[in-house]
Parts: structure tokens; sequence; C-alpha cells
């Protein structure tokens, strides 16, 4: 096996919480060296859920932004600003979620970047985008469902809100739609030998999550007659859980039937009409439920195979952990930390046959590589003890963190990153 493609691409970091950090995560198991820069008090999301004995590493964080070396620096000062210059001008890309207009005030928006590195590739994410009456606000997640049609009004209830999805959905679709993005730039760099800026926002990651769908022909009042019922693709009760089929194709619907024990149903009327199938949706639930309800979840899955109907046991997520299938394609992978001891986490979940990514570590302690970068840039232990001196940079004292960490567990808690 060769090298990771990306192996000698220079990443630079500039994001914090979940988009911005997945999308430099995807680069960096390719081989990218991929550097983060923090401001003292760290990213948010070291925070989140965190570890007995580890003040400043989640179990999130470890994912999130593993294969990436730690630097902490505080932008307000200009020393820390001069530093960062520095390592604009020696990157590949650049990944931010900072706020439109947050950067341009830190001294690294796109105008002074590529000046300083007409090569760079920027990729800039946001909520909403610089423009428009949205532009510029801060946002998540949810807002992007919100807007997008994931959480329709119409089918809430005084007493059921519009629900949002499990999982941050645009958060981990957007890097994926940033990754892309980027790697088409530096193709293009290739070409010109300039750099440009990515835009990308968690609203236009909600959109393009509608592409199957989002589509209107002006001339027509409607989106047309329906023709599809949910009932062949929904989940249902077994007599130990729950199953979902997925009988989206008209063959497979009619395999389901023959299966339940209902063959011919889907040539006689009114289920021979598909749009009588999605008006009267209900009465074909009340036909499937009660058969499937008589066999165990397991049986039904074997069964539902055999027939040639997809379907797949409804689990909680960390049962993937256990799944044979997730192992059997390399989806995750068991990589150990010199502290916390083994851990399983998503592997890079695409593979390559000749060169493929790789975890080489998890997501290190802020400041952790603070002091190797800067000598890489060629400064002195003396310039760099001054830059701590004045708070401008921080490194890890790796004893006071364990240090602090046991003291946190100790106490029933832990006191949060530490200060630089």
């Amino acid at each position: 096996m060769g090298q990771p493609p990306l192996t000698g691409l220079r990443v630079l970091d500039l994001s914090h919480n979940l988009a911005g950090p997945l999308t430099a995560m995807h680069l960096g198991d390719l081989g990218a060296d991929v550097i983060k820069v923090e401001r003292p008090t760290g990213d948010e999301w070291r925070l989140h859920e965190r570890m007995p004995g580890q003040p400043d590493r989640s179990r999130h964080h470890m994912q999130a932004n593993r294969n990436k070396r730690a630097v902490c620096l505080d932008l307000t000062m200009p020393s820390a600003r001069e530093v960062l210059r520095e390592l604009i001008a020696r990157a590949d890309v650049l990944v931010t979620n900072m706020r439109p207009g947050v950067p341009e005030r830190l001294g690294f928006g796109w105008e002074e970047a590529h000046a300083l590195n007409p090569g760079l590739v920027y990729c800039a994410l946001s909520a909403f985008g610089a423009e428009g009456p949205r532009g510029g606000r801060p946002g998540y997640d949810l807002l992007g469902e919100a807007l997008a049609g994931f959480m329709p009004p119409s089918q809430a209830t005084d007493d059921r809100p519009p629900a949002s999805s499990p999982i941050p959905i645009n958060d981990t679709a957007l890097p994926l739609l940033a990754c892309t993005a980027i790697m088409a730039a530096l193709i293009e760099r290739g070409r010109t030998r300039r750099g440009q800026r990515v835009d990308a926002s968690i609203l236009g990651a909600a959109v393009a999550l509608n592409a199957h769908s989002l589509v209107r022909v002006e001339s027509l009042p409607g989106h047309g007659v329906p023709t599809f019922s949910r009932a062949f693709y929904r989940a249902y009760r077994t007599s130990d859980g729950w199953i979902a089929v997925a009988a989206y194709a008209e063959r497979l619907a009619v395999r389901l039937c023959a299966l339940l024990g209902l063959a011919g149903l889907l040539a006689e009327p009114p289920w021979d009409d598909r749009a009588a199938r999605v008006t009267r949706e209900a009465e074909l639930v009340a036909l499937f439920a009660p058969r499937i309800a008589a066999r165990t979840t397991a049986e039904w899955d074997e069964a539902m195979a055999a027939a040639g109907v997809p379907a797949a046991p409804v689990r909680e997520r960390d049962e993937l952990f256990d799944d044979e299938q997730a192992w059997a394609l390399g989806l995750l992978e068991r990589v150990d930390d010199d502290e916390v001891g083994p851990m399983t986490m998503t592997a890079p979940v695409v593979r390559l046959s000749d060169t493929p990514g790789r975890i080489r570590f998890t997501g290190r302690h802020l400041g952790a590589d603070t002091r190797e970068v800067l000598r890489e840039l060629g400064r002195s232990d003396v310039e760099i003890d001054g830059l701590h001196a004045e708070g401008a940079a921080f490194s890890l004292d790796r004893a006071s963190i364990v240090d602090e960490g046991r003291a946190g567990a100790e106490s029933g808690g832990s006191r949060g990153a530490p200060e630089g």
C-alpha cells in the first residue's frame, strides 16, 4: 500500500464545533498534514461530553480532530497574528467556519490570505453565507433543517412540535460537499497555480440534501400526482423490535406482498391504482402491520433477504459497534490513545484500493504541538518562550493536564480547557 493520496498537502484548520473540523478531518484521513489553530479556551467541541481525567478532550473531539496537530494562539494579539500569517503563507488549504466578518477582523479574511498566498484554497463555511437577508447570521444544523423543510410544520401538533433529525445531518453533510469543492479547487490550481475561495453553508447542504425532490415546474399548479406509497417504505414493528422495509420499486412491492401472504394484491382494485395506494396508505399499513408483527426482526431480516426485498433491523446507534457488516466494510476502526487506551471510531469510510486513508492519532490536547510548529516556522526557543510569556501562544504542559483531570474526576467534574 502506498502513502495516503493527500500526503504532503498542508491544511490549516481555523474552525470549531463540527462542520469545519469534520472537513479538515476528512482531508487529514487522506494524509494531509493538518494544523488546527485554537484560541486559549479551546474549541467548544472539546467540552462536549467530556471524559473523566480528560479536562480538554471529549470523545467527540478525539474523533473530529484526529490526525491534526494542535496549536493554540490568541489571535487578538499582533504577535500571534504574525504567526498565523506565516502559517497561511505555507498552507495549501485553509478551512474556517467563523461567521462572515470575523476572519477579516482577525486578519485572515480571503483578501488578506490570498495576498499572502496566491495558491491557497480558502474554504469558508457558514450558516447562511455572507449575502442575503440572513447573510452573516450565526447558525447551527437545526436552522438548516428548519428552513429546508426537514421539520415540516404541517406534520406538527400542539403536543408534538416540529422534530429535527436525531443526528446533525447538515453539519455532517456539509464537510463532504466542502471536501469535494476543495479537491476541485486543488485540481484547478494544478492547471493555473492559482488558489480560489470555496464557499459552502449549512443552508446549502440542506438544499443539496433535497436534490432528490426540490424541483418545481412553474407551469404546473402542484408537484404532480403522488404515486409512491410510504406503506412500502417504512419501519414496522416485529414481535421483538422493528424492521425497516424499502420496497421502493413496483417489483419489490409485489415481492413484499407475496412474502406477507398477499400475492396478487397489487394487481386487483383498488390497489392496482398507484395513486390509491397513496391516498389509502393507512389501509395498506393495516394489512401489512399485523403480519409483520407476528415474527421476530431476525426472522424477517432473513426472509426478506431471501425474497429479494430490501430490509434491515432498526437499531440504536451504539449497536453499530457490534455490527458485522460495518466491520466487514472497514467502516469502524480500533485505535489506541496514549492516555485513554483502546478506542473505536468511524474509519475513513470511502476506501481507495492502492492508497487508503488511515487514522494516525486521535484528537490532541489543546496546544500539544504549538512549540513543534513554531520551530518549523524557524522560531528559536527564546522567541517561542517570549510568545508564551506574553500570552500570544499556549503549549501543553502534559503533567498539569493529567493533574487537572485527576482533580476534576475526584471532585465529580472537570474544570474545562486550560487557559493560555
